[in-house]
């Protein structure tokens, strides 16, 4: 005994594996979609997207706290010669912060304060040797989260960067936080 398939198959059936082939067009890009979702949004609290950009001597809430960027300044004094890399200079970057609300381990999670040129390249922190330590009551991003504040108290925050000589003139400070983020705060130098 022999099953013979039918070899042609009917109009009916023909139409429906048309209609689902045309189906997984759609619902395969729908599907991955849904899946990355959550990553993708994971992804934009990582990166520093759309700049909100702050005068010069203003002022800005960001991360529950206010900022006001006070200066960039290049250290020369008390360096020896030849402890940095060729044409790198040590520059600081100094903010005056009012805190706003108290929580800063989950306000301030993630604080990146970083320097950017003018063709977007940009230089994270960096420990540079040689470096006189700062005075007291200067902190950094990190540590003003664990420093133990309140509301209304002010800060002084610096970070410290190693940058190429040829770009100190172009440099503004950025500062992104995990709480705030894809938005960002971008600085415009005092004159």
């Amino acid at each position: 005994m022999t099953l013979a398939l039918e070899e042609t198959p009917d109009l009916s059936e023909r139409r429906w594996r048309r209609r689902s082939l045309w189906a997984l067009v759609l619902l395969i890009p729908l599907a991955l979609f849904v899946m990355s979702y959550g990553d993708v949004k994971e992804m934009g609290k990582s990166n520093n997207v759309v700049p909100i950009d702050v005068a010069a001597g203003q002022s800005a809430r960001y991360g529950g706290s206010d900022w006001q960027f006070i200066e960039l300044r290049t250290v020369t004094e008390g360096m020896k010669p030849g402890a940095l890399p060729k044409n790198a200079v040590p520059v600081i970057a100094r903010f005056i912060v009012e805190i706003g609300d108290p929580d800063l381990k989950n306000r301030w999670l993630m604080c990146s304060i970083r320097l950017a040129d003018a063709t977007g390249r940009s230089w994270s922190p960096a420990s540079v040797p040689g470096l006189p330590r700062p005075a007291e009551g200067i902190e950094t991003c990190t540590s003003t989260i664990f420093a133990g504040v309140s509301q209304g108290m002010r800060r002084v925050v610096e970070e410290t960067y190693l940058v190429p000589a040829n770009v100190v003139g172009e440099l503004r400070p950025t500062i992104g936080m995990r709480s705030e983020r894809p938005y960002y705060l971008r600085f415009a130098r005092p004159q």
